[in-house]
């Protein structure tokens, strides 16, 4: 047996391990549900075997697609997805078994990931396809969607309800990978030399600023702010990870404070979020009903919480999709929530190192920003549930309930997967 071959089983190994801990949560949960008498959907059991089932096939498919990839990658995704398994089927018992549904969805999603990133370079080829096709799909949207709680972003397809900004993330993450692999060294420098003569980098900002501002003019006129503000922190990320210049910081977070004063004023129910997370007692029955029943759901909790199945984060509308972390911190308390907190945080990690190990620019920023959208979404979603901003109505990734988040997240895990087995194998594949 290879060296290679035996540095890939050691490392599926410690993830088959890590896999067991995620089940275990899963089926912990699943007794403590039915200690605390919780009525059970009759499909309960067929629920938890396929999740278990689905990430043990996404194993299986590593060890075959990518045997050198980091472990941290398959399992953090699989552990916060029982998270959001036992949530659901706590708050949602009724669409419990569509979630188990998306999660074997999503271990295919994760395993088509997996090919795509141990061929990571081909995907460059398809920078500025992605930022036209990201415009393209906001276009169709507009015209064909959806309109739910003030914001057109979903679309019906084949009797299924899409919500079109998750492919949007993935074609942004390649069009700024491809793009910045190409720029990044013009933009780090404050002038470029050619010919005897000195001409300012800045230049090369205008198609990165075109594609994105598009981007967000078109997500603004379907009114969805949540997912401009993510747009906005990964590209600010993503050029800070590039350059290293604090200054393409400030002027994101300049145009990210303006793009969400425009939208105050602009947008109803975008100043009813600001206002009731400013005070949500001044409608307390009203508009600040979600805000002020998710601080007392955590207040309730405490440091161990109340035990699952034993609090009321069902009194919290939208408690299984825009307010799960709420729930989490009830049940499982202040330990339990920074305990899932923390999950996300070795995702980044481990994303991170992933990008650091990466052969090539294009690899490294495009490990990177996968890395960045998980976090950057799960800390959107995290503050709001703690009224440290407003709301933003997105979903907290792989734990909120919801089919199109959890399938385009798993194949976001599993292409970083791909490129750690590319980078650690020493492979080559054809370049763009």
């Amino acid at each position: 047996m290879s060296l290679q071959a035996v540095a890939g089983s050691r490392e599926r190994n410690r993830e088959l391990l890590l896999l067991s801990g995620a089940v275990a949560f899963a089926a912990l949960g699943w007794f403590a549900l039915r200690a605390a008498d919780f009525a059970f959907p009759a499909s309960t059991g067929r629920i938890l075997t396929q999740f278990a089932l689905s990430g043990l096939a996404a194993h299986v498919a590593l060890r075959v697609i990518a045997p050198r990839a980091r472990p941290e990658t398959l399992a953090m995704s699989a552990f916060l997805t029982a998270v959001g398994m036992v949530f659901v089927l706590r708050l949602a018992p009724a669409v419990a078994g569509d979630q188990a549904n998306w999660a074997s969805a999503g271990a295919i999603a994760f395993t088509g990931g997996a090919w795509a990133g141990v061929r990571y370079p081909v995907l460059k080829r398809y920078t500025y396809t992605a930022g036209v096709a990201a415009i393209g799909v906001l276009f169709i949207t507009g015209v064909f969607g959806t309109t739910i709680n003030g914001a057109r972003l979903w679309l019906q397809v084949a009797g299924q309800t899409i919500q079109t900004t998750e492919l949007i993330k993935v074609f942004v993450i390649l069009f700024l990978a491809g793009y910045l692999a190409d720029a990044a060294s013009v933009l780090a420098s404050p002038t470029l030399s050619l010919g005897g003569r000195t001409y300012s980098g800045a230049a090369y900002i205008v198609p990165l600023g075109g594609i994105l501002l598009a981007a967000i003019g078109s997500l603004a006129l379907l009114r969805d702010l949540g997912s401009i503000a993510i747009i906005l922190l990964l590209a600010v990320s993503a050029l800070y990870v590039a350059t290293g210049r604090a200054r393409f910081v400030a002027g994101g977070m300049a145009l990210l404070a303006a793009t969400g004063l425009i939208g105050y004023f602009a947008f109803g129910h975008v100043q009813t979020r600001v206002d009731m997370w400013l005070d949500p007692g001044a409608d307390p029955g009203g508009s600040g009903y979600q805000a002020m029943q998710a601080t007392y759901a955590i207040q309730a909790g405490g440091i161990t919480g109340e035990g699952p199945g034993l609090g009321q984060p069902d009194l919290v509308p939208a408690a299984a999709t825009d307010y799960v972390y709420t729930a989490i911190a009830e049940e499982l308390g202040l330990a339990g929530a920074a305990g899932v907190a923390l999950l996300y945080v070795v995702f980044l990690y481990a994303g991170l190192r992933i990008a650091a190990e990466a052969t090539d620019t294009y690899g490294r920023l495009l490990a990177a920003t996968i890395a960045l959208l998980i976090a950057v979404q799960a800390a959107v979603i995290i503050a709001g549930n703690l009224r440290v901003i407003p709301t933003t109505g997105i979903t907290l990734p792989f734990v909120s309930y919801g089919g199109s988040s959890l399938v385009v997240n798993l194949g976001l895990a599993g292409l970083l997967a791909g490129i750690s087995h590319a980078s650690r194998a020493g492979l080559r594949a054809p370049r763009a």
